[in-house]
């Protein structure tokens, strides 16, 4: 692809690339799945359909290195998932001569995504961690019980394959990032169901607190250590409530999130964009650190409305533009991914009687962005209607067969 500009090369989804959005940088969306719905995204300028990283990783390097050769000045590459971020760390010296881009050290990589590892990390930091037990330590529900107050929650090392895993099939399909114990018993079971996935993973305390009281501080780095720019963000509602996925988020000022944050950046010496997850437990009003990504993720966006455009800060940082640190950001602008809101709320806030439909209702007041659609960029809103509609029409007729 010649451009006389550094492309920007987007492992990502709609969240990223609409952070590049009525902008002059030549962009390249990437995905391994061809019916990826960005693709269809009125700023999908030109797309690259690659090996799956998962099941094909050294074939998904040679795409990219492809890609890479056919721009005339050496582009920059993002990375959304854990599975990208891994492969292009540790592809890193190939990949570097054909892209731009910021990585801590290998070894932080790796730690900073492998819960266990992170656990040995974060003792050894003195980071504000929930108090954590690993399976050598403890072999039954009841040793566990010795050392933790129950509730507790299991952690895979790993979160790759996990949503698509027999465990989370088990526990009801749920896109569930942990998994939570409230007696003995239900540990006993979670803990077969956790070793089904991984033989590798932890056992922490949980932190009281609902949703609400996930706070997350976003950072870009450059590689003399200079914070370019940063943000705090909180969740509103997640999918499922207290373990799953976001459906809806905010931009807080918060001045305790960002000075743990910018301590643990300088602690782990970390370069690159971050993420560092913290909850509020609301019974000791104190936060602890639940997990640092070292990646890019959805909150790019509702960062980028606010004021703070991280992806935009990295290819500015990484074409050697000088950046002065960014101050400030809006706070009041809120990201919605309804479906899943809409969920959780019949689901678990509704069941339970936490939420009523007109405080629901209510809580929409206000002016949003969305995970999929925009009135500026219809196309993948449209094309997720009719594939929903689609699987609703393929289970009837399954029905109806049966």
């Amino acid at each position: 692809m010649a451009t006389g500009k550094a492309v920007a090369v987007l492992c990502g989804d709609l969240n990223m690339l609409r952070c590049f959005a009525k902008t002059d940088i030549p962009t390249v969306l990437v995905s391994s799945d061809p019916k990826n719905v960005t693709f269809y995204s009125r700023h999908c300028r030109h797309k690259k359909v690659i090996a799956n990283p998962l099941s094909e990783p050294d074939k998904t390097i040679l795409d990219l290195v492809a890609l890479g050769q056919q721009c005339s000045e050496k582009p920059v590459l993002f990375y959304g998932d854990d599975t990208l971020l891994l492969l292009v760390s540790r592809n890193r010296k190939l990949l570097e001569k054909y892209y731009r881009f910021l990585l801590p050290d290998p070894d932080l990589v790796e730690a900073l995504v492998d819960k266990t590892r992170f656990a040995s990390l974060a003792n050894r930091l003195g980071l504000p961690v929930p108090k954590t037990l690993l399976p050598q330590q403890v072999k039954t529900a009841e040793e566990i019980g010795q050392h933790l107050s129950l509730p507790c929650i299991l952690k895979p090392d790993l979160r790759v394959g996990w949503f698509e895993s027999e465990t989370i099939r088990d526990e009801g399909r749920m896109p569930r990032k942990m998994l939570r114990a409230d007696t003995l018993i239900e540990l006993t079971r979670l803990l077969k169901e956790m070793q089904l996935f991984t033989k590798n993973f932890v056992i922490q305390e949980y932190i009281a607190g609902g949703d609400d009281c996930i706070f997350s501080f976003h950072a870009y780095v450059n590689d003399h250590s200079e914070v370019l720019a940063y943000f705090v963000g909180r969740k509103i509602r997640t999918y499922p409530r207290d373990s799953g996925v976001s459906t809806y988020l905010e931009l807080v000022e918060e001045p305790e999130v960002v000075r743990l944050g910018l301590d643990i950046l300088r602690k782990l010496n970390c370069v690159g964009v971050v993420k560092i997850d913290f909850k509020k437990n609301v019974n000791r009003d104190r936060f602890y650190l639940l997990e640092v990504n070292p990646r890019f993720n959805l909150w790019s966006y509702l960062g980028a409305v606010c004021g703070v455009n991280l992806p935009q800060v990295a290819y500015a940082d990484l074409l050697g533009e000088t950046c002065k640190p960014q101050e400030g950001y809006q706070t009041g602008v809120k990201w919605l991914s309804f479906g899943n809101d809409l969920r959780t709320f019949i689901r678990e806030y509704r069941k339970n009687g936490d939420l009523s439909w007109g405080r629901w209702l209510l809580s929409y007041r206000g002016r949003k962005i969305y995970d999929v659609f925009s009135w500026d960029d219809p196309y993948p809103f449209v094309l997720c209607l009719l594939n929903y509609a689609k699987m609703l029409f393929r289970r009837l007729l399954s029905g109806a067969a049966k």
